[in-house]
């Protein structure tokens, strides 16, 4: 078998990135709150309000691992 050296992809691959809109139906949540969560993390005490994200520039997603973490976490509360 030949070695495979190429370099591997490191990161989230982009399938796997939520938009806000798709978010909120896996969490049930509505975007208007998840924008909310965002907020208060941004600008209050309140650092864990919410699915953690990833801007890229000012586009705002959501890794699907992270919503299902986020979801067993709630259901296990």
């Amino acid at each position: 078998m030949p070695e495979d050296n190429a370099p591997k992809p490191f990161g989230t691959p982009l399938n796997d990135l939520l938009t806000t809109n798709e978010a909120a139906v896996l969490t049930g949540h509505p975007a208007t709150v998840l924008m909310t969560f965002r907020n208060r993390r941004n600008n209050t005490k309140y650092k864990n309000a919410g699915p953690d994200y990833v801007k890229i520039g000012t586009a705002v997603f959501y890794e699907r691992s992270v919503i299902e973490a986020y979801n067993a976490k709630r259901a296990g509360a």
